[in-house]
C-alpha cells in the first residue's frame, strides 16, 4: 500500500477518535436540568443566582468555578440603551453545549447587579413537563423569527414565577404539543404581569410598545395564531 494512502488512513482515524472523544465529552458534561428539578434554586433563581439580587462578583465566581461554563467560551460586551453603555452582558456556552455553538447563554449586570439570565436548554424539558411542573403560562404569545422570519418563537410567560419560556419550531408548524420543548429560558425579577411587563420594558428586553394586550391567554394545545 502506498504510504500517502495509510496517512490519509491514519489522518481520518484520527479525526474520527477526536470527534468521538468530543462527542463523549459533551456527554459526560454537567446538564442543567434545575427548570424542573427546582435544584439548586427556584425560579427566578437560577443555579444559585437571582436577578435583581445577586452581585457582579457573584456571577464571576459562577463563571470560574461552575462546571457548567465553558470556560474558553467566554464573552463580555457592553449593554447599551439609548445610544449609551449601561451594563455588561457576560456570554458563554455550556460544557454540554446540546443547541450547538450559536446558543450562548448570558448574565446582563448593570450598576454590578445582575438583570437577567438567558438560559439555552441543554436537558430537554416538554410543555407538558413544563405545565405538569408549573400549570400552564399567564400569557402567551407567537411571533415570527429567525434568519428570514423562517422560524416561530411561542413565548410563554409566568411573571410571577420570575420566567419566561420560549419554545421555537419551523414557520410551517405553527403549533404547540404536548412534547414541543422549551429552546430557551429568560429569568428577571418575579412581579404581576403589569410590572414585570414595565420592568422588562425597562430592561430593554421588550420595546416600549409591549403591553398586557401583546399576549393573549393560554387556551390549550394546537394550532396557534402567529402575530
Amino acid at each position: 500500500m502506498r504510504s500517502w494512502d495509510l496517512k490519509r488512513r491514519g489522518a481520518s482515524a484520527l479525526a474520527l477518535l477526536l470527534l468521538l472523544g468530543s462527542s463523549s465529552c459533551r456527554l459526560l458534561a454537567p446538564v442543567d436540568a434545575s427548570l424542573l428539578t427546582g435544584e439548586p434554586c427556584e425560579p427566578p433563581c437560577w443555579q444559585g443566582l437571582t436577578p435583581g439580587m445577586s452581585t457582579e462578583d457573584e456571577v464571576e465566581q459562577f463563571l470560574t468555578t461552575s462546571g457548567l461554563v465553558d470556560r474558553t467560551s467566554i464573552f463580555r460586551s457592553g449593554v447599551s440603551r439609548g445610544g449609551k453603555i449601561v451594563g455588561v452582558s457576560k456570554q458563554w456556552l455550556s460544557t454540554a453545549n446540546v443547541q450547538g455553538g450559536h446558543a450562548r447563554n448570558s448574565f446582563d449586570v448593570e450598576d454590578g447587579v445582575l438583570q437577567d439570565i438567558t438560559i439555552y436548554m441543554d436537558a430537554q424539558v416538554t410543555l407538558e413537563e413544563l405545565f405538569d411542573r408549573y400549570g400552564p403560562p399567564e400569557k402567551f404569545n407567537a411571533v415570527l423569527a429567525g434568519i428570514h422570519l423562517m422560524q416561530v418563537r411561542a413565548s410563554l410567560l409566568y411573571p410571577e414565577r420570575g420566567f419566561i419560556a420560549f419554545v421555537e419550531f419551523p414557520r410551517g408548524e405553527p403549533s404547540l404539543r404536548p412534547d414541543s420543548t422549551v429552546t430557551w429560558v429568560w429569568y428577571f425579577r418575579a412581579a404581576s404581569l403589569g410590572r414585570f411587563l414595565e420592568l422588562a420594558r425597562e430592561a430593554g428586553f421588550y420595546s416600549g410598545d409591549v403591553q398586557v394586550e401583546s399576549f393573549r391567554d393560554w387556551s390549550g394545545y394546537g394550532p396557534i395564531e402567529v402575530e
